[in-house]
């Protein structure tokens, strides 16, 4: 058998819903591209990015100089089932607890060790032909969607996701550099045509364009990336989401029914057992770093750390806006990270009541960081004046 064939059978063998072969060549026109929204500000925040890194992720032979093809590969994580809250409970109408929201891809073990697992069959034929070949996932300098795009295994949709037929976005993917000459695939003449419903159900407005994201204005980067305070006019906007946000894979037509969920035993059990994708978030609030250490140490969600996990918690309360909340985010005001007490305040701003206000005023008069002590202040503002009983 030859050797794409070899390759791709057992990529399929190990999981892989796609899997296509391109040349080595520089992506040009996607380096262009990513070089020129990095300029424009679209990139700003991801400390880990830049210009210099857009061109050198655009060079596969950058790190394998007899490079003669690149093998992309997309993995279809778990879907969990969207299970409603029972009738009659939920946020300020009974017992249920607000929970949040957590994008369907960190639901699993860390989907960095997943694919750098499941691509090592591939590395040891692939060595064992004698052929160097060097592996990816998104930590590494590669741009994923283009070399998938080239490559054949999808079309990049108007949410910049790669779309692969008969699975949809909701994949992961990576690649694998090797000087081995293989067979190549064309890339797939397909687009969204005149859908625009991704664009459309962005609550912040980050898909500024067809393709075309603001890092700055995207949920996902403020619940994970970033490592301060969110700032106030975004925290809004946020909605219940405390990691990641999927609503525009949601919403899209190509992943309506393009596989049920929790597909396949070989992607169940890739990413293990999942974590709760709607977890109590009065519960997380009461998360100390061991707690958080061995919920969530070997999933993407460690990513944020607890101070940023909680600070998303505090957020999502403050949007859910049930005053049953007010004892737990009170508490949350004694954390011993400043985020978590300064979005706690504003959460407790966002309540009100008298409650909230009496808490607020207690934690003013003790904090001594100047940030929550700001956040203090203007969550009492918004809280409204005191009311004074009338008079008899």
């Amino acid at each position: 058998m030859p050797l794409t064939d070899a390759l791709k059978r057992r990529a399929r063998e190990l999981g892989f819903c796609a899997i296509g072969v391109t040349g080595a060549e520089p992506f040009r026109e996607a380096e262009t591209a990513a070089a020129g929204r990095t300029r424009k500000g679209l990139m700003d925040g991801l400390t880990w990015w830049s210009e210099a890194r857009a061109h050198a992720s655009a060079e596969p032979r950058r790190n394998t100089p007899d490079a003669r093809s690149v093998i992309a590969l997309a993995f279809p994580y778990p879907i969990p089932p969207v299970v409603p809250p029972p009738c009659g409970e939920g946020p300020g109408g009974g017992t249920e607890s607000p929970r949040g929201r957590i994008a369907s891809y960190a639901l699993g073990r860390d989907y960095h060790e997943v694919l750098l697992e499941r691509m090592q069959p591939l590395l040891a034929m692939l060595r064992e032909q004698g052929h160097r070949a060097k592996s990816y996932v998104d930590h590494g300098w590669m741009l994923d969607r283009a070399a998938a795009a080239r490559a054949g295994i999808g079309w990049l949709g108007k949410n910049t996701n790669l779309l692969v037929p008969g699975t949809g976005s909701q994949v992961l993917l990576c690649e694998i550099v090797t000087s081995a000459e293989l067979d190549h695939d064309e890339p797939i003449k397909k687009s969204c045509g005149g859908c625009d419903a991704c664009l459309r159900v962005c609550p912040t407005g980050a898909l500024v364009a067809p393709g075309v994201l603001d890092n700055r204005r995207c949920i996902s980067f403020w619940t994970i990336e970033h490592r301060g305070s969110i700032p106030r006019e975004m925290r809004p906007l946020i909605g219940d989401w405390i990691f990641g946000c999927d609503l525009c894979q949601e919403i899209c037509p190509i992943n309506a029914g393009a596989r049920p969920s929790f597909p396949d035993a070989q992607a169940v059990e890739a990413f293990g057992p999942p974590i709760e994708a709607r977890p109590g978030l009065e519960e997380l609030l009461t998360l100390d770093d061991a707690a958080f250490r061995a919920r969530f140490r070997e999933s993407a969600v460690w990513r944020t750390r607890r101070a940023g996990l909680l600070r998303n918690v505090c957020v999502a309360l403050g949007n859910v806006a049930d005053r049953a909340s007010v004892p737990a985010l009170t508490a949350a005001l004694e954390d011993p990270e400043p985020l978590v007490r300064g979005h706690a305040a504003w959460a407790l701003g966002r309540l009100g009541g008298t409650a909230a206000r009496a808490a607020l005023e207690r934690a003013l008069s003790r904090e001594a960081d100047a940030e929550v002590r700001d956040e203090c202040e203007l969550a009492l503002q918004a809280c409204g004046p005191l009311a004074v009983p009338s008079a008899v």
